[in-house]
C-alpha cells in the first residue's frame, strides 16, 4: 500500500511508542472514511479540465498502434457528460463518463463511428451537481492513403 493511503478493512497497523508501556495501557484509534464527493473541490477541478494532446497531430503518446486513436480529457469529475461540437455547432460525439477516474478517452470518431476530420472542436462538459465548462481542441488527422481500390 502506498504511503499515506487509508487502511482497508482488515488491515493491521503497528504503532511504536517512545515510552515504555505497561500491561494495562490501552490505546484507541478511530478513523473516518474518505469524503466520497466534495462539490467545492469538484467545481475547482472543472476549471482545470484539459484535452490532451492539444493540438492532436495525427497521433498521440497514448496510442498503441496507428489504428487506435486516443485523445484524453483530464481533471474530470467521477460522473459527467462530454459533448463535442464542430465549429458549425453540430454535435459530433457524446461521451458518458461514470467511474472513479479523472480521465475520459475520445477515439476521434463521431457518434456514427466515422473518423472526424481535421479542425477545431468545442467540448462542453456537464457534471450533475458540480457545474459545466467548455473548451476547444484542435485536431489534425493524417491523410488517408488507399493502397487497394
Amino acid at each position: 500500500r502506498s504511503a499515506g493511503a487509508a487502511p482497508a478493512n482488515g488491515d493491521e497497523l503497528q504503532f511504536l511508542t517512545s515510552i515504555p508501556s505497561g500491561q494495562f495501557d490501552e490505546f484507541t484509534f478511530t478513523t473516518q472514511p474518505p469524503n466520497s464527493f466534495n462539490a467545492a473541490l469538484a467545481k475547482g477541478e472543472l476549471a482545470r479540465v484539459r484535452a490532451v494532446p492539444n493540438p492532436y497531430f495525427a497521433h498521440s503518446q497514448y496510442e498503441l498502434n496507428r489504428f487506435n486513436r486516443v485523445l484524453k480529457f483530464t481533471h474530470l469529475p467521477a460522473r459527467c457528460t462530454i459533448r463535442l461540437f464542430n465549429l458549425a455547432g453540430d454535435l459530433v460525439r457524446t461521451i458518458e463518463k461514470n467511474d472513479n477516474t479523472s480521465q475520459a478517452t475520445w477515439d476521434l470518431n463521431t457518434n456514427h463511428g466515422l473518423p472526424v476530420g481535421s479542425g477545431v472542436y468545442i467540448f462542453h462538459i456537464d457534471a450533475p451537481g458540480v457545474g459545466s465548462t467548455t473548451g476547444k481542441v484542435a485536431v489534425f488527422m493524417e491523410k488517408e492513403r488507399l493502397n487497394n481500390f
